[in-house]
């Protein structure tokens, strides 16, 4: 059966169903629906008054005798519209309780995919388009991180984990999205969204929960090493890395007590924030990276004609500037320099497309990596685009224009090695190759729930 125009009963957006497992899922709200078997609409000598035999799923969170809306279905055999009331029964959510999404909380290897193209590059052994886990990222709890383990790269994140909305951490596989494992819960949103924050250093994780305590697992597969007791519930990390010297994780507590963390004991040792950390208390997961807008940053690029300069970024003989047009429309702009003499190398817009449909100053989520700057901009009232630079040339590598998720859709935080560029959407993160612009996995359920 090909099923089109269907609305969502939930909230009343468009659905896109599976034809192959008669089953659909909203976008927009992230329920779930299953889709009756194929029925043939009668032709016009069958018997009159005939309905087609559509049968009710109705959900244990819906109210009986509540009315759904009028959802439009196209049956295999004929062109025409039917119109499914209440005479002729309907289709209501349904809880999602598929295999693969209880799969995707668990250490193992993961079921093999079907081969499919993805935006921008070739096949790979995934569909990254297709999401079907039980947890959101929950970019609250600090920006994604990314280490090597095993010579690949995984990405770390704070995930909130249905049906209960439990706090876990998972590590998961950059090239194709499967978790490794995961380490928790750490107690519901509710009780712990503001004392649970992880780190990385050492081959170990870290973390801290809302019982006043501070965790430490081995990186490799989360084996746990030792649990410390803490007079409060922690307050922040702040890994704190000099060029030449090997990171240093400090913990702040509720209570102002502060301490230096030796992972290898593991150990804590009383010892002040330094000034750097000030700079990454001020995180924003829709803000950007604050500490590219200080005014240290900001001096370092040279003075460009037409453009506004809201964000700096530094590398050892790299230098890239992003900002908008000024004065007139601020659409987003970007330049590159070196950092030596300030000399501008490059300008460019960061749009490909039209500039009447770019939105104003919606390019502060981006990122330097790999010698690549990476930048995304909205185009219309709805979506996104991501775009690669060679950071030296200015060079336009690629431009993707990505799905769309939501009718309003936000970005929640960018991350980037010289493989792979992380993008926070909502409650999920996208997996990108650098190279190529090409979507390599989805992490985590888009929910406006996160």
């Amino acid at each position: 059966m090909a099923v089109i125009s269907l609305d969502c009963p939930n909230c009343g957006a468009k659905l896109q169903p599976d034809d192959s497992k008669r089953s659909a899922r909203c976008q927009y709200c992230g329920a779930s629906f299953q889709l009756p078997r194929a029925t043939v609409v009668q032709p016009h000598n069958a018997q009159a008054g005939a309905l087609p035999n559509i049968q009710a799923v109705r959900p244990h969170n819906v109210h009986a005798g509540a009315q759904p809306k009028v959802v439009g279905a196209l049956v295999t055999g004929v062109a025409t519209m039917v119109a499914i009331g209440g005479a002729a029964g309907y289709l209501m959510m349904a809880p999602a309780t598929s295999t693969p999404y209880l799969q995707a909380l668990v250490p193992g290897t993961p079921s093999a995919p079907a081969e499919a193209p993805t935006v921008g590059g070739p096949p790979v052994k995934a569909d990254p388009m297709r999401n079907t886990a039980d947890f959101m990222w929950d970019e609250v709890g600090g920006r994604a991180i990314v280490v090597p383990i095993d010579g690949k790269e995984h990405v770390i994140g704070r995930l909130r984990v249905r049906p209960d909305d439990q706090l876990h951490v998972g590590v998961f596989a950059a090239e194709t999205g499967a978790l490794r494992y995961r380490v928790g819960p750490f107690g519901s949103y509710g009780e712990a969204y503001r004392a649970t924050f992880f780190s990385v250093v050492d081959e170990r994780l870290l973390m801290t929960d809302f019982r006043g305590k501070l965790k430490v697992y081995e990186l490799a597969d989360g084996k746990p090493v030792q649990d410390i007791a803490l007079t409060d519930r922690a307050d922040r990390f702040c890994l704190a890395e000099k060029t030449g010297e090997k990171p240093r994780l400090y913990l702040a507590l509720v209570d102002r007590r502060q301490f230096l963390v030796d992972p290898a004991t593991p150990a804590l040792k009383d010892e002040k924030l330094p000034g750097s950390c000030d700079k990454q208390g001020g995180w924003s997961p829709r803000g950007g990276d604050p500490a590219l807008t200080t005014s240290e940053r900001l001096r370092r690029a040279p003075k460009v004609e037409g453009i506004e300069v809201s964000g700096v970024h530094l590398g050892d003989d790299l230098g890239v500037a992003r900002g908008v047009k000024s004065p007139g429309t601020a659409y987003p702009m970007a330049f590159g320099f070196d950092p030596a003499n300030r000399a501008v190398r490059w300008k460019s817009p960061v749009p490909a497309v039209d500039l009447a449909s770019v939105r104003e100053r919606d390019n502060e989520q981006d990122i330097m990596a790999g010698g690549r700057y990476f930048a995304t901009y909205g185009e219309g009232s709805e979506h996104w685009h991501l775009v690669g630079f060679d950071a030296k040339t200015g060079d336009r590598l690629w431009d993707n224009k990505l799905r769309s998720i939501f009718a309003v859709d936000w970005l929640r935080g960018i991350e980037a090695t010289a493989n792979h560029v992380f993008l926070v959407r909502m409650s999920s993160v996208e997996v990108y190759d650098a190279a190529t612009g090409a979507l390599k996995a989805t992490i985590g359920d888009e929910s406006y729930d996160g």
